[in-house]
C-alpha cells in the first residue's frame, strides 16, 4: 500500500523512510508561527529556556492591537514579543507588525515560509489554513512550550480522506462555498481525519480559494487539510518561497480510509448559521431576511480574490441606508495590492469602511468598528457563527461569501449578488 502526503510528510521529518498510519512519530517541525496573544514567553523567561531555532519562530499581529475587553494588550503584548524575540535571537523581519502584518496562519504562504514537504504549526485554531502549500499544517493550541522548546512533535499519523475535484467553480463562487459543502456533507465522517485534495479540478483553484477551503479544517472536522503541489503552488511560491523546498506527490495506491468526489460546476451558493455552522443551506432558504450589517474579511476570507469578488458587486452602488458594511483585508500585502487595484475606492465610494488588516470583526474584542447589538443580523465572511462572536449574545451571524454580503449590504436583506456580477470578474481567479 502506498503512501498519502500527510504520511510522506512525518515521515520526511521523522527522518524515516516509510510510516505507516497509526505509528508514532517524533515529527521535526520546519515553522512555528504565533499570533499576538502568546501563553509560552513568561515560562521560557522563568525558567530560562530557549527557543529550538530562533530563524523558524515567527509572531504575526492580527489579533490584539486595541481589543475592547483589555485595551492595555497591545501595549503590554506586543513589546513583551520584541523584547522576547530580542532575547532570543529572533530575526526582526520574523515579527510581522504593523504594516507587515496579516494573521498569523495566512502570513507564511504569503511569505513564502510554510514550504512543500514540510510540518507548520500554527497557535490558531485556523492553522489548517498552510496546508494550501502542500505541508501539514496543524493547530497546535496547548501545549506549544515543548514544541517551540525542542522543534518536535509526536504525531499518530493520521488516516487519510480523498477529496477528489473535477470541474470547475461557478462564476461568483469561491472558496467559503466548497467549505459550507463539505461541513454539510462529511460530518462526522471525516472526525480527526486528513483531508487530501486531488483530481484535475483542483487546478482551478486559485491559491486564494484553496487557503480559503484548508481554513475551513476545524469546522469541517478534520484534522487538517493538504492540496497537492502542482503548476498553480508552483507559479505562486516562484520568486516567495524563503528557500529550497521539496514537495510531497501521494502514492496513485495511498492507504486512504475513503474517496468523495466532487464536480465543481455542480456546486451552489451556500450559506451558514446563525449560531450553528453545521446549519448550512442554499442561500434562496435566507434570501430576504433584512440585515443591518455586513462583514468582509477574517482568515477564511479578506483575499485579494475575496476583495475583487465583493467590489465587482459594489462597483458603482451605494450601501443601504440600514447597514454598514466594514472590509479588513486579511494582511498587508493584500491591503496594499487591492489599494493598488482600486478596490479600497470602491469599497469607499459606496459607503463601506476599510480597516486595518488583521482578525477584524470576526470576533468582538478585536480592533473593528463593527460589534453587533441586541436583535441585529450580520452576514459576514467570517469563520464563525457563533453566538456572542461578533458582539450581543442575542445577535445573528450568517456565513456567506463576499458576493453575497456586498448585495446584501446594498438590498438590506440577503441578496443573490448574481445580477451584480461583471464578466470582469473572471479575471480575478487569476489572482
Amino acid at each position: 500500500m502506498g503512501s498519502t502526503m500527510a504520511a510522506k510528510i512525518l515521515s520526511r521529518a521523522a527522518g524515516q523512510s516509510h510510516a505507516s498510519t497509526g505509528e508514532a512519530v517524533l515529527a521535526r517541525i520546519n515553522l512555528m508561527t504565533c499570533l499576538d496573544g502568546t501563553t509560552f514567553i513568561d515560562t521560557f523567561r522563568q525558567r530560562g529556556l530557549k527557543v529550538w531555532d530562533p530563524d523558524r519562530l515567527i509572531f504575526c499581529f492580527d489579533h490584539f492591537f486595541q481589543p475592547d475587553w483589555f485595551p492595555q494588550q497591545a501595549a503590554k503584548e506586543h513589546p513583551k514579543i520584541k523584547s522576547f524575540a530580542e532575547e532570543q535571537g529572533v530575526p526582526a523581519a520574523n515579527i510581522y507588525d504593523v504594516g507587515r502584518n496579516g494573521i498569523s496562519h495566512h502570513i507564511p504562504v504569503e511569505q513564502g515560509r510554510a514550504l512543500p514537504g514540510t510540518v507548520c504549526i500554527g497557535a490558531d485554531t485556523q492553522s489548517s489554513t498552510m496546508g494550501a502549500a502542500n505541508c501539514f499544517a496543524l493547530p497546535a493550541l496547548f501545549g506549544v512550550d515543548p514544541i517551540i522548546l525542542t522543534g518536535d512533535i509526536w504525531m499518530i499519523v493520521p488516516q487519510c480522506v480523498r477529496i477528489n475535484l473535477t470541474g470547475a467553480l461557478p462564476r461568483g463562487l469561491n472558496g467559503k462555498d466548497v467549505v459550507y459543502r463539505l461541513i454539510h456533507d462529511l460530518g462526522e465522517a471525516v472526525g480527526g481525519k486528513v483531508l487530501e485534495f486531488s483530481g484535475p479540478g483542483v487546478a482551478s483553484l486559485p491559491m486564494d480559494f484553496r487557503m480559503a477551503i484548508a481554513n475551513g479544517a476545524v469546522q469541517i472536522g478534520a484534522l487538517t487539510i493538504i492540496f497537492p503541489y502542482d503548476a498553480v503552488l508552483a507559479d505562486y511560491l516562484d520568486g516567495r518561497a524563503c528557500e529550497a523546498f521539496e514537495p510531497v506527490v501521494a502514492d496513485g495506491d495511498a492507504d486512504y480510509v475513503a474517496t468523495y468526489e466532487y464536480d465543481l460546476s455542480a456546486f451552489e451558493t451556500l450559506i451558514a448559521g446563525p449560531h450553528e455552522i453545521e446549519l448550512v443551506r442554499p442561500l434562496g432558504a435566507l434570501m430576504g431576511q433584512p440585515v443591518t450589517a455586513a462583514n468582509i474579511g477574517s482568515c477564511s476570507s479578506g483575499r485579494l480574490s475575496d476583495l475583487r469578488l465583493a467590489a465587482d458587486v459594489l462597483r458603482g452602488r451605494k450601501l443601504h441606508p440600514g447597514v454598514r458594511l466594514v472590509v479588513t483585508p486579511i494582511s498587508a500585502e493584500t491591503h496594499r495590492d487591492a489599494a493598488r487595484a482600486g478596490l479600497l475606492e470602491i469599497f469607499l465610494d459606496a459607503g463601506a469602511t476599510v480597516t486595518q488588516p488583521g482578525c477584524g470583526a470576526c470576533y468582538s474584542g478585536n480592533l473593528s468598528p463593527l460589534k453587533l447589538a441586541d436583535g441585529e443580523r450580520c452576514v459576514s465572511t467570517s469563520v464563525e457563527t457563533l453566538r456572542g462572536r461578533m458582539g450581543s449574545q442575542d445577535a445573528e451571524v450568517i456565513l456567506a461569501n463576499a458576493a453575497v454580503v456586498a448585495a446584501s449590504a446594498i438590498e438590506g436583506r440577503i441578496a443573490d449578488p448574481t445580477p451584480y456580477l461583471t464578466r470582469e470578474l473572471e479575471a480575478s481567479h487569476e489572482d
